[in-house]
């Protein structure tokens, strides 16, 4: 399965993931469900219409991206991810 990355205009750390998220889910209307955070990681549970995703943000990758929860939520990541990246 391959991850599309999300575009961000400055790169992304620890510190400053937390507003930059917020912004990507005002601006793709998804609902944060859940957060989880590790020594080195985001992990955010958001939903899209009937869609359940991961957003994902990884320190040492210096990466996010969108991970459906099923095969079925591909698709909806893939768009997702397009119309943040423009």
């Amino acid at each position: 399965m391959t991850m599309t990355m999300l575009n961000t205009d400055t790169p992304l750390t620890m510190e400053n993931f937390p507003a930059w998220a917020e912004t990507l889910i005002k601006e793709l209307d998804l609902d944060l469900l859940e957060r989880e955070q590790g020594a080195d990681y985001y992990q955010w549970l958001v939903s899209f219409e009937e869609s359940r995703l991961f957003l994902c943000f990884q320190h040492y990758a210096d990466c996010a991206w969108l991970q459906p929860l099923s095969e079925q939520d591909r698709d909806v990541a893939d768009w997702l991810s397009k119309q943040w990246n423009g």
